[in-house]
């Protein structure tokens, strides 16, 4: 079965926040609950004179080895053939045991529902062999979707202001700076 994933290039993310827009819209998003399932988050470092800006496209990673399906006391969270992690909101108590474990953020409980919510990898979309709407919108290219077998092997699996990938084996892989 084909698994997929996201490859992102930090050096030709321009913060436009574009794929955030693109899946809230997608996915009705609520406004105003602070609900997202993609976030843009910036980081800076260093001292002056020699400051630099990350920013670092983030959703659920549809980990491998997914610590909120793990953590789900009702079984809740569950993983597709094709590596997407979803919700069953049928059998979400709000229990918030998901949001505590998972290291990259992605559960969110809506406030008034007390239901948790997360990125699904526009798994309507992909059913259609369509990418996901964050994906398509990127004007630069920084964001990009895939099989995971063809991205997996480019880039790392890591970088600065990420979580370590060992434990959760999540489904994104980064283009090194390099510069």
């Amino acid at each position: 079965m084909v698994r997929y994933g996201w490859l992102f290039d930090q050096k030709k993310c321009i913060e436009c926040r574009a794929c955030e827009a693109a899946c809230k819209q997608w996915n009705g998003v609520e406004t105003g609950a602070h609900i997202r399932y993609r976030l843009v988050r910036t980081y800076e470092s260093g001292v002056f004179p020699n400051v630099e800006r990350q920013a670092l496209s983030l959703a659920c990673q549809h980990c491998a080895d997914a610590t909120c399906i793990k953590a789900c006391p009702v079984k809740a969270i569950w993983r597709r053939d094709d590596g997407i992690v979803l919700v069953n909101t049928d059998k979400c108590v709000g229990c918030g045991m998901c949001v505590k474990f998972c290291p990259y953020g992605a559960p969110q409980l809506h406030p008034a529902t007390r239901i948790m919510e997360k990125c699904t990898m526009c798994v309507d979309r992909v059913d259609q062999n369509l990418e996901p709407a964050c994906s398509t919108i990127c004007p630069t290219g920084a964001l990009q979707w895939g099989e995971w077998d063809q991205i997996q092997g480019q880039g790392v699996d890591r970088i600065e202001n990420f979580s370590t990938p060992i434990l959760t084996r999540p489904a994104m892989r980064f283009v090194d700076k390099g510069w």
